[in-house]
């Protein structure tokens, strides 16, 4: 706007406005509020961290995403006992009254664990693996046998620890059938380098289709070597599974359509250690293991000799 004065018009100058500094924090820190939520996230997996079931050097040297992992593991097994439990009330009823009432087992007021003992008992660990290729649940027991503790193979893929040549094998008896897929060998054979990949193949099968849980059908024995850290010669294990496929209840998964899924199968078997347990017959190529393409590996007419040289049929 021109004035009076004949000189041009110019942008007016606004009035400076002084800046009120914003008041500081009682403890005298600025407010972060990226640094607030890291710390609120933080402070909830220190929690989470002290419900693992686990020795406190243990959870010290957990990562955030083993925290989680571990967690998700847990409370998925946790699901299934809550829904296998509830399926099994005279069950608990019995060992409850056996016990004089009380939950806790104990004898002469000194309490104990059934499930601690049976393990130190058993000669191998307890896997169970579910239909994806996944540990659903290992017993600590595997340290014994693998060097891998139970926190490093809990929901994590099986395919990790088996051996290239024996993956086929082994994802072959996680289907009721033995057959997993109709896929080309070739394809099947490229799939084998991965172990992701094996575990994304697999799918949910129509219940229909199933045999029955107590069929003889389900059950599964077969030989498999696994990664194993405390042997220095070939770095594997070959193992015995003796066990069968179970429903896995109480995941609450869904389907594609969003309506809930049917209990999937699983793998629940015990491993046992086979080394120094061979019969003098089989052919030479690996101690530890017999020869795949023989029948008798995935029966239980397998024959064997024990370290006091007495053979079983």
């Amino acid at each position: 706007m021109l004035g009076n004065t004949g000189g041009y018009a110019a942008k007016k100058r606004k009035k400076p406005v002084q800046k009120i500094p914003k008041p500081l924090r009682l403890d005298g820190i600025k407010s972060n509020p990226s640094k607030r939520h890291r710390d609120r996230l933080n402070g909830e997996l220190d929690k989470l961290t002290s419900l693992l079931p686990f020795s406190e050097d243990v959870r010290a040297r957990l990562d955030k995403l083993s925290v989680l992992r571990l967690s998700v593991g847990f409370l998925k097994v946790k699901s299934f006992f809550n829904a296998t439990l509830q399926k099994s009330t005279s069950w608990l009823a019995e060992r409850t009254a056996a016990f004089g009432g009380k939950t806790v087992p104990a004898i002469d007021g000194v309490a104990f664990s059934e499930g601690d003992l049976l393990l130190q008992a058993l000669n191998g660990f307890v896997l169970v693996v579910t239909a994806e290729g996944y540990i659903f649940y290992a017993s600590p027991t595997i340290q014994d046998y693998l060097g891998f503790h139970q926190l490093d193979v809990v929901h994590q893929s099986v395919f990790e620890l088996i051996h290239m040549d024996d993956r086929a094998m082994f994802r072959s008896q996680l289907h009721f059938a033995l057959n997993p897929t109709q896929a080309d060998p070739e394809q099947c054979r490229s799939d084998m380098q991965s172990s992701s990949q094996i575990s994304s193949n697999i799918v949910t099968y129509d219940p229909q289709l199933i045999p029955p849980e107590n069929s003889s059908f389900l059950e599964r024995s077969f030989c498999c070597r696994f990664r194993c850290l405390l042997d220095n010669s070939s770095g594997f294990l070959a193992l015995n599974f003796q066990g069968r496929l179970k429903y896995l209840h109480g995941q609450n998964q869904l389907s594609a359509d969003g309506t809930a899924a049917h209990s999937q199968l699983a793998l629940f078997a015990i491993a046992t250690p086979l080394a120094d347990s061979f019969h003098p017959r089989d052919p030479e190529q690996d101690p530890h293991l017999p020869d795949q393409t023989q029948a008798g590996l995935l029966s239980n007419g397998h024959r064997y000799q024990r370290k006091g040289g007495s053979g079983i049929l």
